[in-house]
């Protein structure tokens, strides 16, 4: 009388479990880089907005100097009003050196009618920002300041529009991650197996 003994192949067990280990492995990889872009990603995008509104300081701040030195009042109101074209900026004020206004666009209003009062609220989802800069000449004698006020959340839509592409692109990558995990492991069930008579 013969016996039927059926026996698993360990080396095909243990190939799809090193299989399913490594699926593990890279869908964890990926879910781990999607945060740390995500955060860093955030920080950077606030760092750059800053590093953009610095640039956008000193580059007024010098014209303005230009323009101060040589009493060339038409061209500081053309300086002033020409800063509205500018999607990042919301108005510009170039003081003298005592804080008397030399000029400023259309829409200038004060500081303080500007962020204490409900004045601001049309434009609060923009996350407007008062920066101060002054306006110095070449023997860093004082000139007087400029003081602009930026839309932060435009300063931060290009990086941020970056920031949202890297980030879908990682989360395709996870699906496809995934995907091959599942097409992987799905030979588990059954596992490959042969089988042998014995006789009694």
């Amino acid at each position: 009388m013969s016996k039927k003994v059926t026996y698993i192949k360990t080396s095909s067990l243990t190939r799809k479990i090193g299989q399913l280990a490594a699926a593990i492995v890279l869908l964890a990889a990926a879910i781990t880089i999607w945060l740390n872009v995500s955060v860093q990603g955030k920080n950077l995008v606030s760092e750059n907005s800053l590093v953009l509104a610095d640039n956008i300081l000193l580059q007024t701040s010098h014209s303005a100097q230009v323009y101060i030195e040589s009493g060339d009042i038409a061209s500081l109101n053309h300086l002033t009003d020409s800063a509205l074209k500018s999607d990042y900026i919301l108005e510009m004020v170039i003081y003298d050196e005592k804080g008397v206004v030399l000029s400023k666009s259309n829409n200038a209003i004060t500081t303080r009618a500007r962020f204490i009062t409900d004045l601001n609220k049309d434009i609060q989802p923009y996350d407007p920002a008062p920066f101060v800069k002054e306006i110095r000449n070449d023997k860093n004698e004082l000139l007087g300041f400029v003081r602009l006020t930026m839309l932060k959340k435009n300063l931060q839509q290009s990086g941020a529009s970056y920031i949202s592409e890297i980030s879908q692109q990682i989360l395709f990558l996870m699906f496809v991650t995934g995907v091959i995990g599942y097409l992987l492991t799905i030979g588990l069930r059954p596992f490959s197996s042969n089988a042998y008579y014995v006789k009694d």
